[in-house]
């Protein structure tokens, strides 16, 4: 098992990616609005990739689903309100039904994991957050995203808080130059890291941000330190879930660190996952030779990690045509009646993927 979570470029897989996913084996995948033209066409492509794993455990199947500007299926018609609007609905079931309409969707496409909730504090700075956050102080967070989280965690969807240790402060987007944040470990406990720290326990993984904190690690980004992610998050915090990378083709890092360089950094930092979103044919073989070198002890821990979430993952058999055709009149009855409530947020990459 290759300890990465691979993009995929279409709605089908080329030669070239069956090949290299089959010999390489990726721990699992992720799918943008590229990957889904068609319901149908989706399920066929989820169930390609699980064809290709071998061994009993399935492969991760991700998305970033969390609604408003971050939805990847809009060209299937499923276009669900934003945390920002739900939060504003101050009602545990609107959040608790816009979950529930997310997993229906999520599994019956093949996806098993959402990349999502977003557990940064709302700050209206254009750093690609704004409209995806579910409040700007902490209460606000830990229980409207607790809520969503365990309702969409109980239809068999695994999630990710993200992105830890908290970058709703960061004056810039990561899509295009590293943030940098001064704090240290003690002042993110005190304020921006309380969301995770609170819904840790009932999170089954994380996702660490790209950041520089020089006052935590003045070498390396957040996604890539040692300091932050096995320092602070599994020694200080005692986090054992699995550990995501932000994707390391976005500028933050691509800017300065070759993926196959990355992957190894984020490995040897305490992450379990990197992410290799785009173009991921080109890198995959040097990825895989550059893990090969990695000490063994570092990759036993991560595929214990690996396994454990993998063999939490469920299977669902796929709706029927006109049961998605009702879900779709349901989903967009439900979109109708929550309010967006900052449509004016700033353009991020993040939104056209």
């Amino acid at each position: 098992m290759l300890p990465v979570i691979a993009g995929v470029e279409g709605v089908l897989l080329t030669e070239r990616e069956r090949e290299l996913f089959s010999r390489l084996q990726p721990a699992g995948y992720i799918l943008f609005s590229r990957n889904i033209s068609d319901y149908e066409m989706t399920r066929e492509l989820t169930d390609d990739l699980r064809s290709l794993t071998q061994g009993p455990d399935l492969p991760i199947i991700a998305i970033d689903q969390e609604g408003g500007r971050v939805v990847r299926t809009a060209g299937i018609d499923v276009c669900l309100p934003s945390a920002s609007a739900l939060a504003a609905t101050q009602s545990e079931h609107t959040i608790t039904q816009a979950a529930y309409y997310n997993a229906q969707c999520l599994y019956t496409l093949g996806v098993n994991t959402d990349f999502a909730p977003v557990l940064d504090l709302g700050s209206g700075r254009a750093n690609a957050l704004p409209g995806r956050c579910w409040g700007s102080d902490t209460q606000e967070v830990i229980s409207n995203a607790g809520v969503w989280n365990r309702a969409i965690l109980r239809r068999g969807i695994m999630t990710c808080g993200k992105h830890f240790p908290g970058m709703g402060a960061a004056e810039s987007d990561p899509h295009y130059t590293l943030p940098v944040l001064r704090g240290t470990r003690e002042s993110f406990l005190e304020e921006a890291s309380i969301p995770f720290t609170a819904l840790m326990p009932e999170l089954p993984s994380l996702m660490v941000a790209h950041l520089m904190l020089p006052d935590i690690d003045d070498t390396l980004p957040s996604s890539l330190s040692p300091a932050l992610v096995q320092g602070f998050l599994r020694n200080q915090l005692g986090y054992d879930g699995v550990v995501f990378t932000d994707d390391l083709c976005m500028g933050a890092i691509a800017n300065s660190y070759s993926p196959e360089h990355s992957v190894s950094l984020a490995l040897q930092a305490g992450c379990d996952l990197p992410l290799v979103c785009h173009k991921t044919v080109e890198y995959l073989e040097r990825i895989a030779a550059e893990v090969e070198t990695l000490p063994k002890a570092l990759l036993y821990d991560v595929e214990r990690r690996i396994t454990r979430f993998r063999i939490m993952l469920s299977t669902f058999a796929p709706m029927r045509f006109i049961e998605w055709r009702d879900y779709l009149k349901d989903v967009a009855a439900f979109t109708a009646s929550v309010p967006e409530v900052d449509p004016s947020a700033p353009a991020s990459p993040v939104l056209d993927y």
